[in-house]
């Protein structure tokens, strides 16, 4: 991982408000505010066990939205998951005020403030913890004992070192670290029950579809080209299409699945993270939009093929080897639109004959 910034020896924090570095070697209880996506999860798991690396006598605990405490549950480098309950408005203000007098009573000596919003950095600063260290932003810098440049060359990193960056800081380690996501047996036998009642798991390929997007349309290709893919990849070879999504994108996938009838198997909003992820560590290979699931995929070691538009591939692809990017170099590419404001050209110049060749070579790679 490539460190950056006020890096210094081990347990020292470089701080842009104070002329002195502040030593944080005696950290016996730290608290990390995680982050509120479940791919941003995945690619934070890195700097979070470089944490546990330079502080393995300290007590670690991570602080996250209740959504996401099934991918916290099995990292075996946190010893406390605390859960909350985003949202707006005044009831979320007194909670935010219960919150913070529960984590002051545990006694925290640093937090490390993963997100960037200003609301990220209000509970450790109401829990009084004396080193609250994160990005600088306009807003909350007030909240921060030590504040880290977010300049251009942290926007343009990729996220592992966007927030690698933040522990920097604390002391260094060499090497880089690809995020790794840690399954239990009860996950990977609901997984194999689930596809044994399918009658899948009899030597055929098992290929996982994404074809929603937590970030808006603008990053989903056409469902149509998903189903007309999984038609024409069923005309060469015996397989099956796992359709993966949320609850709130079944409208998406019941196109797909219709055109899929005899090969697909609808999976959307019927899984926990973890029995998601035990899925995909059954497929042999994922062809997906820029979403958590194609980060999960990627940490329990499935190929991806992502199909990458408004967004940066440099900044949020798969991490890990063996993964195929397909992206359209077009001039209003990044621009990182929920819904594209003109002709969507970036997903739609992805044509299925591009997918449909590289999908067929990995599927050869398995199969010869």
């Amino acid at each position: 991982m490539n460190h950056v910034g006020e890096s210094g020896k081990n347990g020292q924090v470089g701080s842009s408000n104070s002329h002195a570095r502040h030593s944080v070697e005696g950290a016996k209880r730290i608290l990390i505010r995680g982050v509120n996506w479940v791919g941003d999860t995945v690619l934070s798991y890195p700097a979070v066990q470089w944490v546990r690396l330079l502080f393995p006598q300290s007590h670690l605990a991570i602080l996250v939205p209740a959504h996401l405490t099934e991918l916290w549950s099995t990292v075996p480098y946190v010893d406390e998951i605390i859960p909350f309950h985003p949202g707006r408005g005044l009831r979320f203000l007194w909670e935010d005020l219960a919150l913070s007098r529960s984590i002051r009573q545990k006694g925290f000596d640093l937090a490390i403030i993963l997100p960037r919003s200003v609301h990220s950095a209000i509970v450790p600063y109401l829990a009084r913890i004396p080193i609250r260290t994160g990005y600088g932003q306009p807003g909350r810098s007030l909240l921060l004992t030590h504040r880290i440049p977010r300049d251009q060359s942290v926007l343009t990193c990729h996220r592992i070192d966007y927030y690698g960056r933040l522990v920097a800081p604390l002391g260094h380690l060499s090497g880089s670290h690809t995020p790794q996501l840690s399954l239990r047996d009860e996950d990977r036998q609901w997984a194999e029950n689930r596809l044994q009642r399918e009658n899948v798991l009899d030597g055929r390929i098992l290929i996982g579809m994404n074809p929603g997007a937590t970030y808006g349309l603008a990053k989903c290709w056409s469902p149509r080209r998903f189903g007309e893919l999984g038609e024409r990849l069923a005309q060469r070879r015996r397989l099956s299409v796992l359709l993966f999504g949320k609850e709130e994108e079944r409208s998406i996938g019941s196109d797909i699945f219709h055109r899929l009838q005899g090969i697909g198997i609808d999976l959307m909003g019927k899984t926990g993270l973890l029995q998601l992820a035990a899925l995909l560590e059954k497929c042999h290979l994922l062809v997906t939009n820029d979403t958590g699931t194609m980060h999960v995929a990627a940490a329990v070691g499935t190929p991806v093929v992502a199909l990458f538009g408004p967004t940066n591939p440099q900044t949020t692809g798969p991490c890990g080897e063996g993964h195929r990017i397909i992206k359209k170099n077009v001039s209003c590419s990044p621009c990182y639109q929920r819904v594209c404001p003109t002709d969507h050209r970036c997903m739609e110049g992805i044509s299925v004959d591009e997918v449909e060749e590289i999908v067929n070579g990995r599927i050869r790679e398995i199969q010869p």
